[in-house]
């Protein structure tokens, strides 16, 4: 099948949806189809329960009413409608041929066929779960502009301006037997949940097919109006709305939606401003979280794109990115200020570690130290020339034993000192090492081990039992603290 090319042609099926949302002209290659039209169900949720319990032969009403916990008063203006209706015996305890077939969902499928349009995705190359009997097009207001636009009111004169999101360039499946089974089950589940909710989370047990063939030998490129809304459910930052409205989003485009968004900065920067999120006073807390956790998920797709290939650091720069917020929105109790510097120091150890992994030390190459040597360590530490260790960064992490710097070296879960000195080490093995190429003004390592004194002292019970005077952290040192651990761990972008 060939690759999809720009036609000019431009589909609209539905409204735009009252939510906040931005237009995109989604690519699609369009298939003419004979398929079975899809009727709305007969029988709701009660009269389906009561007669699949008069197939498996429970016939008696006060029995069926224990398992169905329906009043037996229903049990009996069921069973007489089913009697009405030609779906049950005379005396109600069998199923007529009508009623196996309308449970069997075998109500003229077959029989009932129709021409319309099934619609392939351009760039997955998955077929939508939507058939439709025609297509409705729509025209752009100049046909030869290379980003069309189309007349939003024809009153007011304003204009929609759609984002154009590029189709494949490679040759995308053949439409066969097999994806027009599973496009139009999923269809036919879609339309069947939207009518009736006993059937939104069953399958149909068989699809009938019969008669359904392609009309076309080939099927040609379109583009179809789609609406992105911000996510109401909390699960992703964007929601894509059906653009057929059988439901309320397109379940089958959020992951592409996604893809799309992580390669294309032009279409994040069209989206972004769907997801702002203004503190509300009848907001509970609850929510207002699940708001900022989606606002941080967007920041660091902004922000930090390359940390993609970085989950573990990901993780920890969108914790601290939240942390930040709620500070900055007056959140600023004790608690919170000494979880933002527990997750600063986290979240360096994760730059550690990651140094560590990627630069691996040979530990042979450490002179043995049968006690701790803090001398012998300076001069281990001044040897490496690494440009930001300082005679002071050098002072300090001279302090850690040596058996220490060994066991980060190969399992990288010790303190934060110890992790800098066996990250450190790996320079030796490696003249492109980062901290080879980073300066004491990039990196400010005696700002790390502040943090780092800072996180002991605050973590721990101070009094005045220690001799030793208690730490108070405030919110200018906690929102300081998290800018420069973000900083820090930016400024290794490069090699990750």
């Amino acid at each position: 099948m060939a690759s999809f090319v720009e036609t000019g042609t431009y589909l609209k099926f539905g409204e735009k949806p009252r939510a906040n949302c931005k237009p995109v002209l989604w690519p699609v290659m369009v298939h003419r189809v004979l398929y079975p039209d899809v009727t709305r169900p007969q029988l709701n949720l009660f009269q389906r329960a009561v007669l699949g319990l008069i197939r498996a032969r429970t016939v008696r009403s006060e029995v069926i009413a224990e398992l169905t916990g329906l009043h037996r008063t229903l049990i009996k203006l069921i069973l007489a409608q089913g009697v009405s209706n030609g779906w049950l015996v005379a005396n109600a305890d069998a199923l007529t041929s009508l009623g196996e077939r309308l449970l069997d969902d075998e109500d003229s499928d077959a029989s009932n066929l129709k021409s319309g349009y099934l619609l392939q995705d351009a760039i997955t190359g998955r077929f939508w779960p939507r058939l439709v009997a025609e297509l409705r097009q729509i025209e752009s207001t100049d046909p030869l502009a290379k980003y069309p636009e189309f007349m939003a009111e024809r009153k007011t004169g304003k204009s929609i301006k759609p984002f154009l999101i590029a189709g494949s360039r490679i040759e995308l499946p053949q439409l066969d037997h097999e994806s027009l089974m599973r496009t139009y089950r999923d269809y036919r589940e879609d339309f069947r949940s939207s009518q009736q909710l006993d059937q939104s989370s069953q399958s149909p047990k068989q699809v009938k097919l019969q008669g359904v063939q392609r009309l076309d030998d080939a099927p040609q490129p379109a583009r179809i109006f789609v609406w992105i809304a911000a996510d109401s459910e909390g699960v992703d930052l964007w929601s894509v709305k059906d653009p057929f409205e059988l439901r309320d989003n397109a379940w089958w485009l959020q992951s592409s939606l996604q893809q799309m968004v992580e390669r294309n900065s032009n279409l994040l920067r069209r989206l972004e401003s769907l997801v702002a999120v203004p503190r509300c006073d009848n907001q509970s807390v609850e929510e207002w979280l699940t708001s900022l956790h989606k606002q941080t998920d967007l920041q660091v797709l902004i922000e930090y794109p390359w940390v993609e290939r970085q989950p573990d650091l990901k993780r920890y720069i969108a914790a601290l990115l939240v942390r930040k917020e709620k500070l900055s929105q007056g959140d600023s109790g004790e608690h919170e200020m000494a979880a933002a510097i527990m997750e600063c120091q986290k979240l360096l150890e994760v730059v550690m570690q990651w140094l560590i992994r990627t630069y691996p030390a040979e530990v042979g190459q450490l002179p043995k130290q049968q006690r701790h040597d803090h001398k012998l360590n300076q001069r281990i530490l001044s040897a490496l020339k690494i440009p930001a260790f300082t005679e002071d960064v050098i002072r300090l992490l001279s302090r850690q034993k040596i058996d220490q710097v060994v066991r980060a070296c190969s399992s990288p879960s010790d303190s934060l000192k110890a992790l800098l000195f066996a990250a450190a080490v790996g320079v030796l093995s490696s003249a492109q090492h980062p901290l080879k190429m980073l300066s004491d003004q990039e990196l400010q390592l005696a700002t790390l081990l502040e943090l780092a004194d800072l996180r002991n002292q605050s973590s721990h019970g101070q009094s005045s039992f220690t001799g030793k005077t208690a730490v108070q952290l405030t919110t200018r040192m906690a929102l300081d603290s998290i800018q420069y651990a973000l900083s820090f761990t930016a400024r290794f972008k490069e090699w990750m």
